[in-house]
């Protein structure tokens, strides 16, 4: 899978020293359930809602996700029709984002004017529909805004559109859900089809009720010729009518509320997609998270394993994009079977603990799903923290607790490991470990900051912003935790976020990371203390309120999970993060990397290989431009869309400059193909780099 890479470069001068950190979403594997995420690493998606379609006219469906925030991502399907491959290319999709007022973004793709290509509409929560003319190609597309209120339409609670030609007649009709009563409005489409003009026919098509947030979606399920009705809603489940009319006369009945037994939970979003490219349609199910956060997954796909006529679903993911645990993802780290890597725990706000194996090793992660129900152990809104307390050798658990949704007052909860370093086994030893006067949650976080070989308590107090401090006064083998402040070198601990200690500096002694909320317009994220004393006797420094760059992630984050390791074994800490969403971040430590950071630099478009072709389409020549910026193996090669390799146009060792290719396809056939530009890093020892671009041949 083509790797999105954001480079984030963080000038923190300290002693000569500068951190570097790139953020990467799919450069380490996670399997759940047989499943490998398509973009693990992208934080979880608490709303989810579905857009498959063509965009760029390859032959393969691309996917758009929308109700994230103000905008659309987008994953550009770099597979084949058989093998899809989706891509994280923008998490604002041509650029658009919607003001705040209007709230979550749901996108529609439909050829409204007639011209060949797919225009763009979206919908949001205040009752409007948002529309993007393509002034581009089916290829290229070129969104150009045109209206804010698509023919006047302002229906309060407008949350989900369809389109579709209900009645047979060459344009397209739309179909409005509300995510306030559930209802369906259907609007007539009396112009042509390069001129709609949209007539209210009903605001409660076919008396519809799906509750709240009515998602309709339109289908041929049983290849009759005309259009079946499906429609999501507040429940999780989708509710289906037949079509027993003709594609010019609907008639629809009613068949049930639980199509195909499908539930997600909550705020049901289906989508229709060939995804396989066998001839029959498969199901994507978005979904909202509720608020219980009990129920993992992101988005969930539906194989079709019966044909055209009789669909027969099969359950293949619910995670089909990310790891996701539901809501709050509390993350921590231990080395939980003594395999010398670390794994990762995550609790949740379903009060659900969380295990993900680390099935590589120590310098190449790989994290394999074992359990939400890790050893049935279960806290109102977990937040995990191992470490081994009574110097057994094997690791033992802290777990903070949430007063949301009700009392009793958040405690500390410790679990000991009766168990061996291999095989854990934990009891509980007490529900209230220490006394404090917290508020709404803790978190805890364990760390030897006086250097007299046991661990130290701190805990984040949510909400309430102290940072209780308390000595181990005890020995590594018998611990005794006395309480000292509430405020611990006068850090507050930021709302509900984590900390951890690290020593990022490799100076020896341990300084301090806490998390906070982040997004568009807002500068922190991650609190860097520097340890300016030494390891006996800890001067902690505020240096930045935004140690980590999310200038590129566009959501606002509640960080409640925050754990430093150093996953690739180049003797760097690398940081994985929490999110409320549901899933984590991971941002690799580049410091010092020149081979990681320089070529992929290289890529910036305005600075690197710039690497770019045209006329495109081709009839039958092309021209290739590139530029490399230092001396480096460079291959330009040419494929079909099997995969296959039909041309090579250059290879080996390259000077730098700007560079030009003619490709003249006079002896190939009309269609499809792919430029494929792979050079090595200046060093010839850093992994390969990419740029990819495709090319229609007419003739």
């Amino acid at each position: 899978m083509k790797t999105l890479i954001l480079m984030l470069l963080i000038p923190l001068i300290l002693n000569a020293q500068e951190f570097t950190f790139r953020q990467e979403f799919d450069t380490i594997p996670v399997e759940i359930d047989g499943w490998q995420p398509h973009v693990p690493w992208l934080g979880g998606m608490a709303y989810s809602q579905p857009e498959l379609c063509d965009i760029d006219a390859d032959g393969d469906q691309d996917l758009f996700i929308g109700k994230q925030a103000r905008s659309i991502w987008f994953l550009e399907n770099i597979g084949t029709p058989q093998f899809s491959d989706f891509d994280l290319t923008s998490f604002e999709y041509s650029g658009i984002q919607l003001d705040s007022i209007y709230g979550f973004a749901a996108p529609a793709f439909c050829d409204l004017d007639g011209d060949g290509d797919y225009d763009l509409f979206l919908s949001d929560a205040v009752g409007l529909i948002h529309y993007w003319r393509n002034e581009g190609t089916i290829y290229a597309p070129y969104f150009e805004f045109v209206t804010d209120t698509l023919d006047g339409i302002d229906y309060p609670g407008t949350g989900d559109i369809s389109f579709c030609d209900i009645e047979d007649d060459g344009d397209f009709d739309l179909f409005v859900g509300s995510t306030v009563y559930g209802f369906i409005q259907f609007y007539r489409n009396e112009g042509t089809p390069q001129q709609w003009n949209f007539s209210l026919v009903t605001t409660q098509f076919l008396g519809i009720s799906a509750g709240s947030n009515a998602k309709p979606e339109f289908c041929d399920i049983d290849a009759d010729g005309d259009f079946d009705l499906f429609v999501g809603g507040e429940s999780g489940t989708i509710q289906y009518f037949r079509n027993e009319g003709t594609p010019s006369e609907y008639n629809f009945t009613y068949v049930t509320d639980t199509y195909g037994g499908i539930d997600v939970g909550s705020a049901s979003s289906p989508e229709f997609s060939d995804i396989y490219a066998d001839g029959d349609f498969d199901l994507f199910v978005g979904r909202t998270e509720s608020n219980s956060g009990v129920s993992p997954g992101d988005l969930y796909l539906y194989k079709n394993i019966g044909n055209q006529t009789q669909a027969d679903w099969q359950f293949i993911t619910s995670n089909f994009l990310c790891l996701d645990i539901g809501r709050t993802a509390r993350c921590t780290i231990s080395d939980i079977d003594a395999d010398q890597d670390q794994d990762i725990f995550i609790g949740n706000s379903g009060n659900q603990l969380s295990y993900y194996e680390n099935t590589g090793d120590s310098t190449d992660a790989n994290f394999l799903e074992i359990t939400h129900q890790y050893q049935g152990i279960s806290v109102n809104g977990i937040e995990p923290f191992f470490c081994d307390i009574d110097a057994d050798q094997d690791q033992d658990l802290f777990c903070g607790s949430v007063r949301i949704p009700s009392p009793p007052p958040p405690d500390l909860y410790f679990y000991g490991n009766r168990g061996t370093p291999q095989n854990a086994d934990f009891g509980l030893v007490s529900s209230s470990l220490v006394q404090g006067n917290f508020f709404v949650s803790i978190a805890p976080s364990l760390a030897d900051v006086d250097a007299d070989g046991d661990y130290d308590l701190f805990l984040s107090d949510g909400l309430d912003g102290e940072y209780f401090f308390y000595e181990n006064t005890g020995t590594p083998q018998s611990y005794n935790f006395e309480y000292q402040t509430s405020s611990w070198q006068g850090i507050s601990s930021i709302n509900t976020s984590p900390s951890f200690f690290y020593d990022i500096d490799n100076d020896d002694d341990l300084d301090l990371f806490i998390g906070a909320t982040t997004g568009p317009g807002v500068d922190f994220n991650i609190y860097y203390y520097r340890n300016m004393g030494t390891p006996t006797m800890a001067n902690m420094v505020f240096q930045t309120y935004n140690f980590l760059n999310f200038e590129s992630y566009p959501r606002y984050i509640v960080i409640d999970g925050l754990a430093i390791s150093d996953f690739d074994g180049d003797g760097d800490g690398d940081f994985i993060v929490g999110t409320y969403y549901g899933g984590m971040l991971f941002f690799r430590n580049t410091t010092g990397d020149t081979a990681a950071v320089e070529p992929r630099l290289s890529l910036d478009p305005h600075h690197g290989i710039q690497f770019s072709l045209g006329p495109n389409p081709a009839n039958p020549i092309t021209w290739i431009s590139y530029n490399l910026p230092y001396p480096q193996k460079a291959e330009i090669a040419v494929y079909n869309l099997l995969g296959q390799k039909v041309a090579t146009l250059a290879s080996g060792l390259q000077m730098p400059g700007q560079k030009t290719l003619i490709w003249d396809a006079a002896n190939y056939a009309s269609g499809q193909y792919f430029i494929k530009l792979e050079a090595s890093g200046e060093s010839g020892e850093a992994p390969p780099i990419y740029g990819v671009e495709r090319v229609v041949v007419v003739k």
